[in-house]
C-alpha cells in the first residue's frame, strides 16, 4: 500500500507539472492572439527579438532623416520663393536704371523713379531679412541675428559665413545655407553735412551695393550721374545672375531630397515588413494552437481530478 501512495504522489506531481506547462502555453497563445504580437520580449525568441530591435532602430533613424529632409525642403522652398521675389524687384530696378540712363527724363519723372527705387530698396531689404520658423534664412548660422540693418556705415551684413547643414543619413549632411552677403552683397555709405548720401563703392558689393549706388546717383534729380547709373545697372544684372545661380543650386538640392525621401520610404517599407514577419502573430495558426492546448488542458484537469480522488479507501 505504501508503494501505491508514493506512485500516486508522483503521478499527481507529474500531472501538476504538465498542467502548469500547458497553462503557461495557453496563456502565451492567448496573449499573442489578443496583442497580435508573437515576440513581446527577448525571452520569447532571442534571435527574432534581436532582429526586431535592430529593425526598430533603423526605422527610427530613417524617420529622423525623413523629418530633417522634409523640414529642410520646406525651408528651401521659402528661400526659393524669397529669391524669386527679390529677383523680380531687381528686374524693376534694372528697368528703372535703363530709363534713367537715357538722360531724357524730366525732374518730375526722375522724382517718381527715385520714389519707386526707394520702395524697391525697402522691399529687397525686408525680404533679405526673411524669417522661417523664427530663424533668419540668410544669416548663416546666426539665425537669430537680422542679416541687414542700416547703420552709420551703411546697409551692412550682420550674419556670418558659416554654413548650416542638416543630417540626412548616417554620417551624412547636406548644406542648406544661402549666405546673404554672398548672394545680395551689402552697401557701404555715409551722409554728408547736407544730408546727401556718399556712396562707398569700394566697400560695397552685390545687388544691394548696386541699388544704393543707383540711389546715390539719382538723389539729385537736377544733376543725375548717368555714368554711375549705368554702372549700377550692370551690377544689378550681375546681382540677378547671382540670385539665379542660388535658385539653381536650391533646385538641385530639392531633387536630391526627393530621391532620398523615395529611397527612405522604400527602406522603411521593407524594414516594417521584416519586423511584421518576425513579430506579428499568425492568427489562424495561433487560434488553432490555442484551441488544441485548451482541449489538452481540459483533459489534464479532468484526469488530475480523478487521480486526486484516489485514496487508501479505494484499496480496502
Amino acid at each position: 500500500m505504501s508503494i501505491s501512495r508514493v506512485s500516486t504522489y508522483q503521478l499527481n506531481k507529474a500531472f501538476s507539472n504538465q498542467l502548469s506547462n500547458t497553462q503557461s502555453k495557453f496563456n502565451q497563445l492567448a496573449q499573442q492572439i489578443s496583442s497580435s504580437v508573437t515576440v513581446s520580449s527577448v525571452s520569447d525568441n532571442p534571435l527574432a527579438a534581436g532582429s526586431i530591435i535592430k529593425a526598430n532602430k533603423q526605422i527610427s533613424e530613417i524617420k529622423t532623416y525623413q523629418s530633417n529632409i522634409e523640414n529642410s525642403d520646406l525651408e528651401l522652398a521659402q528661400v526659393d520663393n524669397t529669391l524669386k521675389a527679390i529677383n523680380d524687384q531687381l528686374g524693376k530696378a534694372h528697368d528703372l536704371a535703363m530709363q534713367v540712363s537715357n538722360g531724357t527724363n524730366g525732374a518730375e519723372e526722375l522724382t517718381a523713379y527715385k520714389n519707386e527705387l526707394d520702395a524697391i530698396i525697402d522691399n529687397v531689404t525686408r525680404m533679405a531679412n526673411t524669417q522661417y520658423n523664427d530663424k533668419y534664412l540668410f544669416s548663416g548660422t546666426r539665425t537669430t541675428t537680422k542679416p541687414y540693418t542700416v547703420t552709420d556705415e551703411g546697409l551692412l551684413y550682420g550674419g556670418n559665413n558659416e554654413k548650416r547643414a542638416t543630417l540626412v543619413g548616417e554620417d551624412k549632411t547636406q548644406d542648406i545655407s544661402v549666405i546673404g552677403k554672398d548672394v545680395f552683397g551689402e552697401a557701404a555709405f555715409t551722409y554728408d553735412a547736407e544730408g546727401n548720401m556718399v556712396f562707398d563703392e569700394t566697400n560695397s558689393s552685390g545687388a544691394l551695393g548696386a541699388l544704393y549706388q543707383f540711389k546715390a546717383a539719382l538723389q539729385d534729380t537736377e544733376n543725375v550721374d548717368i555714368a554711375s547709373v549705368q554702372s549700377a545697372m550692370g551690377k544689378i544684372s550681375s546681382g540677378m545672375d547671382s540670385i539665379t545661380a542660388s535658385k539653381t543650386r536650391i533646385g538641385a538640392i530639392g531633387e536630391v531630397f526627393e530621391d532620398m525621401l523615395s529611397s527612405y520610404q522604400n527602406d522603411e517599407l521593407n524594414l516594417t515588413e521584416l519586423r511584421s514577419n518576425l513579430q506579428d502573430t499568425d492568427l489562424p495558426s495561433a487560434i488553432s494552437d490555442w484551441y488544441s492546448v485548451y482541449q489538452s488542458m481540459q483533459a489534464s484537469y479532468s484526469m488530475m481530478s480523478q487521480t486526486m480522488n484516489t485514496s487508501l479507501l479505494n484499496y480496502i
